[in-house]
């Protein structure tokens, strides 16, 4: 959160016994779409771009990498693996 505007999400999931998470960030997006839609089910909260915030252009990599360090150091991981979707579809990531 950035004040009272919604920056990402934090998603968990568990089927068949197995759970799976991920960490969404918004980057870089046109927001137009989230007035069609209610974020997380919060209405009447705002959602923001860490681009807008900073009023910076930010590289899509560099920013990934930097979440992804960030997180690693919280939470005591020195060795992640990560998965990106682009137009080639899913690729490993891994960092460090």
């Amino acid at each position: 959160w950035v004040g009272d505007k919604k920056l990402g999400a934090v998603g968990v999931q568990i089927s068949q016994g197995i759970a799976s998470h991920g960490l969404a960030m918004n980057h870089s997006l046109s927001l137009d779409w989230f007035d069609r839609i209610v974020p997380c089910g919060l209405e009447g909260r705002a959602v923001t771009t860490l681009e807008r915030e900073s009023g910076t252009r930010l590289e899509h990599e560099a920013v990934q990498a930097r979440l992804v360090e960030c997180f690693a150091r919280r939470f005591g991981y020195d060795d992640v693996h990560a998965r990106r979707l682009d137009a080639e579809g899913w690729r490993d990531a891994s960092f460090f």
